[in-house]
Formats: C-alpha cells, sequence, structure tokens
C-alpha cells in the first residue's frame, strides 16, 4: 500500500505538467514498494504522459499482474499498448478493464478510439455510444462518437457529436480539430477555418490544429497563409511531416516557384527525413532469384472510393498473380465498396492507420516485401518516414503525387513520355525515372449520366469550364483564362466546385481586375458524383490550369464526352492533363505555349460542329480505352518490376528504364 501522501504528492505533479518529476518520484516509489501495484502504474503513467508507450507497457504489466483488479491500471495498459500500435493487445486489455467495470464510460470511450484507430468504425461507435449511455457529460465520448462516425461516412451525426463535445467543454482544442476536418470534408471550408482557429485558440502550440488551418486556406488557393501555418507547425513540432509535406504540396499550387525551386524543397526535405533514419538502413534478407514470384507492397492512405483507387483497380485485376502478391498496407481503413473490392484483390491487408513507422517498417521486413509502392507523396496521410528506413530492398513512387518525394531511398518513379519527356526531367527526381506506355489509367465511372450536346448549339454562345480544385485557380491561370474569354468575346466561363459565396465574389474580383465583366461567368457549388458528370452538359470545352493540371477531373470529363484544353509546362505536375489527352487519342487538346493555348480555345470556339462530333463519339472510345490500356499498362509494369529486380540481384544500382 503507497502512503497517501506519496500519491497526492505525484498528483500534484501530474496536473502541473511536471512529468519528469512525476518519473523520478514513481522510480522512487517501485524501489520501495516493489509489490505495490499502484507504484507501477504511476512510473508507467508518467511514461505514457511523457510520450513513451513502449516503455511504459512493462511497468503497467507488471501493475496490472500485482493489481488485476483495477481497472485503472487495465484502461492505461490498454491505451499504452494502442499508442504503441498493438491494437489487438489494447483491445484484450479494455476487455479485461470493462469486465471488472461494466460501467466505467471512460473505458468504453477509450476503447472507442482504439477501435477506431484500429479499422474498426462500427465497433467504435458502439463503444462511444455505451460511454455516452453512462455518462452523457463526458465531452471525449462525444468526440469518439464524433470520430467514429466522420470515418462510417454519417457526416451529420459526426458533426454533431463534435458539437456537443464543445457545447459540454468549449476550450476543447481536439473536439474543434475533428470538426474542422469534418467540415472540410464536406466542403465547408471557411466554417473549416472557423473550426481550426478555434483550435489555436485554445491550444496556440497545437501543430496539427496549425496544419488543419494550412491545409484549408490551401484548398482556398492562399497559398502564402498557408505555408506560414506549415513553417509554424514545423516551428512548434520539427519532426511533423504532415507539416512539411503539406508546405512541399502547397508549393506545386504556387505559380510563382519554378519546376527546379520545387524540386530542390522536395530533395532538402527528404535529406532532413533520411538522417535521423540512416541508423535503421540495413541489408535485407530477401532470396537474390530473378525469376522467382515476387511480393509487392502498397502503402497508402486511398485504398478506398477516391481518385487513387480509381487508377490503381484496374491496373491490380490485370497482375499476373503467378508472378506477383499483393500486400496492402492500408493507412486510412475505409469500409466502402472500393475497398472491399481491393481487399479481394490483395494477398493480405494489413491496417497501418496507426502503426508507428518502427513497427510498420518491422512489419514490411517480415512480409518479406520485394518491391514497396508509395501511392501518397507528400499528401495527407503519407508515410514517407517508413520509406526514409529502407524497409524493402526496391522502393517505387507511383500513382497519388505529381511530382519527386525528394527521398533517396525511393529507387525509381513510374512515368510516361508525355508527363516527363525523356532527358528533359531526371533533373527534377532524386529518383530513377522508369517509363510506362501510360503512367497510369482510370477506371470507368459507374452509373454514368448519358452524354447531353454542346451547350452551344441551344445557347448561341461558347461556355468555357473548369472543375478543377480552387487552389489550382491562382493568378496565372486567371490571367489566361481571361485572355481566353477576351479572344471569344461572346463566350462564358462556367468555374464549378465552389467551397462557399465568398469564393465566388473572389473570382469576380480577380476576374475584374483582368478585365472581365462578371455577366460573362459563371459558378456552381461542389455537387454529388452524378449531378457533378451530369454538369458537363453545360460545358463546351474544358479549360485546364497551371501550374498543377488535371488529372481526375480530365478522366470523369473525358467520361462525359468533353475534352481538356491542356498545356503541356517543364513540370510533371503541369503536364497531368497532357497525358490524359494523348492517351485518349486528343494530341489536338494540347498546347506547348500560353499563347498557343489560347489560339486553341479560339480555334475550338469556332468549330462546335467539330465539337459535336467527338462528343458523339467520345464515349465509345473510352470504353474501347477501358478494355486494353489496363492491360497494356500492366503487362508494361510487370516488365519493368522484374527488370528492376534483375538489376538489384545482380547489385547494380537503379537507373533509368526507357
Amino acid at each position: 500500500m503507497l502512503p497517501a501522501a506519496s500519491v497526492s504528492r505525484w498528483q500534484d505533479l501530474f496536473r502541473n505538467g511536471q512529468l519528469r518529476d512525476c518519473e523520478n518520484l514513481a522510480r522512487q516509489l517501485v524501489d520501495e514498494f516493489a509489490h505495490a501495484g499502484k507504484a507501477w502504474q504511476l512510473l508507467g503513467a508518467s511514461l505514457l504522459a511523457g510520450g513513451r508507450p513502449g516503455e511504459a507497457l512493462p511497468a503497467l504489466r507488471e501493475a496490472s499482474r500485482l493489481t488485476p483488479e483495477d481497472w485503472s491500471i487495465w484502461d492505461n495498459l490498454a491505451v499504452a499498448a494502442q499508442r504503441s500500435g498493438d491494437f489487438d493487445g489494447a483491445a484484450a486489455a479494455f476487455r479485461t478493464g470493462l469486465a471488472h467495470a461494466p460501467g466505467e464510460a471512460r473505458l468504453w470511450s477509450n476503447a472507442s478510439a482504439n477501435a477506431l484507430e484500429s479499422g474498426n468504425p462500427a465497433s467504435a461507435l458502439d463503444f462511444a455510444r455505451e460511454a455516452i449511455r453512462l455518462a452523457p457529460g463526458l465531452a471525449a465520448a462525444h468526440l469518439n462518437a464524433g470520430n467514429a462516425s466522420s470515418a462510417s461516412g454519417l457526416s451529420a451525426e459526426a458533426e454533431a457529436a463534435f458539437r456537443q463535445a464543445l457545447a459540454l467543454q468549449p476550450g476543447y482544442a481536439q473536439a474543434w480539430l475533428s470538426l474542422g476536418r469534418e467540415l472540410s470534408q464536406r466542403g465547408r471550408i471557411g466554417e473549416a477555418l472557423e473550426a481550426s482557429r478555434h483550435a489555436l485558440a485554445c491550444a496556440p502550440d497545437y501543430a496539427d490544429a496549425h496544419v488543419n488551418l494550412a491545409h484549408d486556406l490551401n484548398a482556398l488557393g492562399d497559398v502564402v497563409a498557408a505555408a506560414d501555418h506549415y513553417r509554424r507547425a514545423l516551428a512548434l513540432k520539427p519532426g511533423l511531416i504532415a507539416a512539411g509535406s503539406g508546405a512541399l504540396f502547397c508549393m506545386l499550387h504556387d505559380d510563382r516557384q519554378s519546376p527546379e525551386q520545387v524540386a530542390a524543397a522536395h530533395r532538402l526535405f527528404g535529406a532532413q527525413l533520411e538522417a535521423p533514419r540512416r541508423a535503421f538502413w540495413k541489408a535485407h534478407a530477401n532470396r537474390r532469384d530473378p525469376d522467382r514470384r515476387l511480393r509487392l507492397g502498397f502503402v497508402s492512405a486511398d485504398l478506398r472510393n477516391h481518385p487513387v483507387a480509381r487508377f490503381l483497380e484496374p491496373v491490380w485485376r490485370e497482375l499476373d498473380r503467378s508472378q506477383f502478391e499483393l500486400f496492402a498496407y492500408d493507412v486510412q481503413p475505409a469500409h466502402d465498396a472500393t475497398a472491399e473490392r481491393l481487399r479481394g484483390h490483395a494477398d493480405r491487408w494489413t491496417i497501418a492507420a496507426s502503426m508507428p513507422d518502427a513497427q510498420l517498417d518491422a512489419a514490411i521486413r517480415s512480409d518479406a516485401i520485394d518491391i514497396l509502392f508509395d501511392l501518397s507523396g507528400h499528401t495527407a496521410r503519407n508515410r514517407l518516414g517508413v520509406f526514409a528506413r529502407r524497409p524493402a530492398p526496391l522502393q517505387v513512387s507511383w500513382i497519388g503525387y505529381p511530382g519527386t518525394t525528394g527521398l533517396t531511398t525511393i529507387d525509381y518513379r513510374f512515368v510516361d513520355a508525355i508527363v516527363a519527356p525523356p532527358g528533359r526531367f531526371d533533373h527534377l527526381f532524386s529518383e530513377r525515372l522508369a517509363y510506362l506506355p501510360f503512367m497510369s489509367v482510370f477506371d470507368r465511372p459507374a452509373d454514368l449520366p448519358d452524354v447531353a450536346p454542346p451547350p452551344a448549339l441551344a445557347r448561341g454562345y461558347f461556355t468555357f469550364g473548369s472543375f478543377n480544385r480552387i487552389n489550382k485557380l491562382g493568378e496565372r491561370t486567371v490571367a489566361l483564362w481571361s485572355n481566353v474569354l477576351r479572344r471569344v468575346p461572346d463566350s462564358h466561363l462556367l468555374i464549378g466546385a465552389l467551397p462557399d459565396v465568398a469564393m465566388e465574389t473572389e473570382f469576380r474580383r480577380r476576374f475584374a481586375a483582368n478585365g472581365i465583366d462578371e455577366s460573362r461567368l459563371e459558378f456552381r457549388p461542389r455537387l454529388a458524383l452524378r449531378d457533378y458528370l451530369k454538369l458537363h452538359g453545360e460545358v463546351d470545352l474544358l479549360l485546364d490550369t497551371l501550374p498543377f493540371s488535371s488529372g481526375t477531373t480530365a478522366n470523369f470529363a473525358l467520361w462525359m464526352g468533353v475534352p481538356t484544353l491542356t498545356f503541356a509546362g517543364g513540370s510533371m505536375a503541369q503536364r497531368l492533363g497532357a497525358t490524359r489527352m494523348v492517351a485518349a487519342g486528343l494530341d489536338m487538346f494540347v498546347a506547348e505555349s500560353e499563347d498557343q493555348y489560347v489560339d486553341i480555345a479560339a480555334g475550338q470556339a469556332q468549330h462546335v460542329d467539330e465539337l459535336v462530333r467527338l462528343r458523339a463519339a467520345l464515349r465509345a472510345r473510352m470504353e474501347q480505352i477501358a478494355a486494353g490500356q489496363p492491360a497494356q499498362v500492366a503487362e508494361a509494369l510487370q516488365a519493368r518490376l522484374r527488370e528492376m529486380w534483375r538489376r538489384w540481384c545482380a547489385g547494380l544500382p537503379a537507373e533509368r528504364l526507357p
């Protein structure tokens, strides 16, 4: 039995954030009262609060052995296991704790968070609801219910839960953060910004809130303010990859940056990421047989209803499974139809949502992955910290991000001759370029609306359009589109996917500054997929953006019979639209200069009859492409992977594979 005064002293230190003193006192108590479970619990709790869950586990296991009836020890043990990435061990500890204290709401609430991180939002929601039933005033339970609802696609329920948590605890920074993320996902960017600002008002040193705020500012095209908040997040938390990657993704949208400046920033970040992880580089035990069946690992946060999955799934379907095994490491688990189909293609599916880098590194090595794919680059929830540890003998980048990762530990980047003309772009990549006939293919959207004729036939004027993300519509793009509108005096421009009225007002101001009357502008909000696809019937020709061109939007438009006029510039990000137009046999919509871009736009506006014929035939052409290109890309991908592997078996370094 510990002296009450000692426990009280530890609690005072803990409340004051004096964690080192907490640990020292707990170690003294363990030395003096080695058979007291409470002493071991205080030591474990000190280490856990100090961000050292792995060190906390032995102390908490000893506490649970000595005092197995204390539910609070099982709660601490479960949380330590969860933060160490052992979700099954955490679940077992929560079950034991609940067996001792089934009416303890905090246990149910914490079990909810563990279930969600392990990829089981349905169970997480059940646990959170039980916690709320037991303790309606427990703000954390409402937060966990909101997070589980959000992961389950129950947006309205998620928002209501977050707001209830905040009604109970207005200064709850984590609840403001989660509310902001939910609002952002639903396109309510202005409200999301306010929520993130509230989080920072509650906790000024909350680095994740700065990242949230930066993400939403970038989504609105304010790259300068976004970059500032990413820098502030890094100052608070220097190792926060989400902030460093976010800043790089932001640069891709900044029309003031040259491709060389963007590449240099990526390389600098890559070097900073790799430096502390070089200690983990070690020889791989993979069998050096050039012809054996290979294990391919895919790390992604987008193995769900997401554009990346639309590019990945058609190739997975075509891969020769006698030559390759597929292992997925799912960083953001979902249970939608797309995720379930992808699971059906994989030989093994690992939930890696909250695995620390060391644990995911170990899992990949244990699976003996031969070639590991990064499908995220510097997008949200990437695991480049794992790639920097080099868990696989060969590592490649593909889909997900239109540029270099900056890491030397990623050996190859898959491209095609359009997005990276051979010999021209090598200096913009830390990886060696490996060429495919097409960098990717896009799966046929389900439930496609009928293709509508060009609206110019009925309206009497030509309508240009854009459905790109708003942060792609920078000053240089607005200036280019204004030149198009001046060249075609009676034309209109329809801009879709607007998050709010404030953004509409901002675009009216920008175009007015370029001499374009607002009567020629039309705006549409973000829409559900089928309504968005039908909106193509209101556009004659889509205009692409710079310096970050269209990928997914250009693909959707092709299926709706609408080409995208794109500019093939000096970076991979600028040439995404070009590769899609060329793959569809629409080279005439690829401009090599801004002047040519304006000339092509004007020419198309004068020849609507040609667009009528094209629109009538394009759906059938896309059906033919969908029937043949996936197998073509899969065959080339397999050949390239085998070349890479044979070079590794022979001890040769990576080189460009033309």
